[in-house]
C-alpha cells in the first residue's frame, strides 16, 4: 500500500525516474522495518529467532569448536618450544600463536613462508 506523496518544496525539481526510485526505496525500507517488528531482530532473544530460520543465536560461537581438555596439562614432549609457553605444538615445534607470529616475521622480511 503506497502512501500519498507530499509535495516537494525544494528549488530543484526531481525527475520522474528519481521520484519513482525514491518511492520504491521508501516502500522497501518500510517493508523491512515491518518484517523486523513482526518477527523480531535476530540475536536479540526474540521468540521468532529459532535455529531453523537462520537467525544468529546468542552464545553460539563461530568457527572451530574449542579443543576439549582431556588429560590435563600438555606433556613436555608436545609443548611449544618457546620458553614459558605451555601450549601444545601445532607445527614446526611451535604452538599456533607462535607459528603465526614467526610466519608474519618471515613475510615482513621478504623470506618465503
Amino acid at each position: 500500500m503506497a502512501r500519498l506523496r507530499k509535495e516537494l518544496t525544494s528549488q530543484a525539481p526531481l525527475t520522474p525516474a528519481l521520484t519513482s526510485w525514491a518511492e520504491a526505496l521508501g516502500d522497501a525500507i518500510g517493508r523491512g522495518m515491518l518484517r523486523a517488528l513482526n518477527t523480531g531482530m535476530p540475536g536479540m532473544g526474540s521468540v521468532a529467532a529459532s535455529p531453523g530460520n537462520g537467525a544468529v543465536m546468542a552464545g553460539r560461537r563461530r568457527g572451530r569448536p574449542p579443543k576439549t581438555v582431556a588429560g590435563g596439562p600438555v606433556p613436555m614432549d608436545r609443548r611449544c618450544t618457546v620458553n614459558g609457553c605451555t601450549r601444545e605444538q601445532r607445527s614446526k615445534g611451535l604452538c599456533s600463536a607462535h607459528y603465526q607470529a614467526e610466519r608474519r616475521r618471515q613475510i615482513a622480511t621478504g623470506k618465503p613462508a
